[in-house]
């Protein structure tokens, strides 16, 4: 099965129920009615709790222009409205990523859980990541209760590197979190 690409004319990823798209002023009010949500936020470690309509606003700036040397943020969307967000951000080797490189993060509003929407949308993501990176590997992970990322890095062809203990700015605290990486050849192999 072939998988999307960016269309440069669009400068849209298409699947077959979404479009990934960059970020645009605008973006923020319904990223914030989404993501201002504890169910959402407590599964990831960098955003604020609460979160205001102010790092809304924050967010979506930093983003625009949407494909930087060091990062890619995309808006998913279906008919039009965004539902979600995903990102490569390139960091440093540490504790969690035991190399550098890009590091594959994701989130999804709450009514669209259960779909498998983020698959959908992850699968095309990291095709275009993969066709416009010389990078050989992505890196990824979640806290380990957030069993629902870990089965879609699973489906992709992430495999476990290990676990540690991650910061969770929004639960202020340390959690269990499982590293996960993912090489070109494997993911080229499950998508051919």
């Amino acid at each position: 099965m072939a998988v999307p690409v960016l269309d440069l004319s669009t400068n849209r990823i298409l699947t077959r129920r979404l479009a990934l798209r960059p970020l645009r002023a605008g973006d923020d009010a319904r990223l914030f009615e989404l993501f201002a949500n504890w169910n959402v936020a407590r599964f990831l470690s960098s955003p604020p709790w609460p979160y205001s309509r102010e790092d809304a606003h924050a967010f979506v700036q930093l983003r625009i222009p949407p494909e930087q040397t060091d990062s890619i943020t995309l808006a998913i969307t279906r008919e039009d409205a965004l539902v979600g967000c995903i990102d490569v951000i390139r960091k440093p080797a540490s504790n969690v990523q035991r190399a550098g490189g890009y590091n594959l993060g994701y989130w999804l509003g709450e009514p669209y859980w259960g779909a498998g929407l983020m698959s959908e949308a992850a699968r095309a993501f990291v095709a275009h990541v993969f066709a416009s990176k010389p990078d050989e590997v992505l890196y990824s992970g979640a806290f380990s209760e957030n069993a629902a990322s870990l089965r879609i890095q699973e489906k992709l062809g992430f495999r476990r590197d290990g676990g540690n203990m991650l910061y969770s700015r929004p639960r202020d605290g340390e959690f269990p979190h499982v590293s996960t990486s993912l090489t070109r050849a494997v993911f080229e192999r499950r998508t051919a």
